[in-house]
């Protein structure tokens, strides 16, 4: 299916962004949405015309080089489009991990994919008015059949609780639910598109790191923030999820963003005493500007707004350290 003559014409541009899903708290099973799987990657849009390609986070940074292979196989691929994906790694058994993604230029483990699940502009026409479903239609015209890289990004009518079970069941990161009649629109978080994780993970800024006198480790835990009105508010540390080799690789990333000064609204006790650590440690801190992302998994956020047992996922590149808040999913109805 081609794009129809009746569409809006529009210029080729660089400056779309992606529209985004709001984090809700369940699954649900009411009419007129569909569903898809929530891959643990890189978003992207890939901008392409006369062999052209452009390919972008969120927050407009290229990932030609990063992800070259990605990069080229879109520049054989002989459209003018404008596409929304998620660029991923995925294991023997089809499971994305992000970090899989991240090792990737390094390890080269796993399968590197771009997943493509809408289009938002084609041959001078502006798809974004159109429904979900009818871009999804135009799409399928064009995703080239058993490619090696380039992969559909189906979705599924389907009830949206035994879609996220079997989501759940099989280890991924969560489901999307969109709504079938939604436009698109670039760069809002809109209610028609929502995201339901089957763990807790959010992004937060990382602000700094602790050293104990005589430990083997690069660093002992990262601190973490977000922000809340324009102000970095500490929401804790962690220490687990990264091997000696990943903290000498981020201590080499932090060097140039030292400061003397703590980042945050009020200076957190990074020392605090608990029921697992009833005696202080001998600790320092080293402070940091705030403008590297990372994503960490974790169990409960207590009432003193402090991630409970924190675990590091990776570091996110991709991502504007003023857009982190903290994530709070609405009540979901799928009215």
């Amino acid at each position: 299916m081609k794009a129809s003559k009746d569409l809006p014409d529009q210029e080729f541009s660089l400056n779309m962004t992606p529209m985004l899903a709001t984090l809700t708290d369940k699954p649900f099973d009411n009419d007129g949405w569909e569903y898809e799987i929530k891959w643990d990657g890189y978003r992207a849009l890939a901008f392409m015309k006369d062999g052209e390609v452009h390919l972008r986070s969120r927050n407009r940074k290229s990932f030609n080089e990063k992800f070259y292979p990605v990069t080229d196989a879109l520049a054989k691929w002989k459209i003018n489009a404008i596409l929304d994906g998620e660029i991923v790694v995925v294991n023997e058994e089809g499971i994305s991990k992000f970090g899989l993604l991240q090792n990737w230029q390094e390890k080269k483990d796993g399968q590197l994919l771009f997943y493509v699940f809408d289009v938002l502009w084609l041959d001078g026409k502006n798809l974004t008015g159109q429904p979900l479903l009818e871009r999804k239609k135009i799409l399928a015209d064009l995703i080239p059949s058993e490619h090696e890289v380039i992969r559909s990004g189906y979705s599924v009518a389907a009830q949206g609780t035994a879609f996220f079970d079997a989501a759940s069941k099989m280890g991924l990161e969560g489901i999307i639910a969109k709504r079938s009649d939604s436009l698109y629109s670039p760069g809002a978080r809109s209610k028609d598109w929502l995201k339901i994780k089957t763990e807790k993970r959010q992004e937060v800024i990382i602000a700094g790191y602790t050293n104990k006198q005589g430990s083997p480790k690069v660093f002992s835990s990262l601190l973490l923030g977000v922000y809340e009105k324009n102000k970095l508010q500490y929401v804790g540390k962690v220490g687990t999820g990264f091997s000696n080799k990943q903290q000498k690789e981020m201590l080499a990333i932090f060097k140039p963003l030292i400061r003397k000064k703590s980042p945050f609204e009020a200076t957190p006790d990074y020392n605090k005493r608990n029921r697992f650590r009833p005696v202080t440690t001998d600790m320092t801190v080293t402070w940091l500007k705030p403008t590297l992302v990372c994503e960490v998994n974790y169990a409960e956020i207590t009432q003193d707004g402090l991630f409970r047992h924190p675990s590091f996922a990776g570091l996110r590149m991709d991502k504007n350290p003023k857009d982190i808040a903290l994530e709070k999913p609405m009540t979901s109805s799928g009215d």
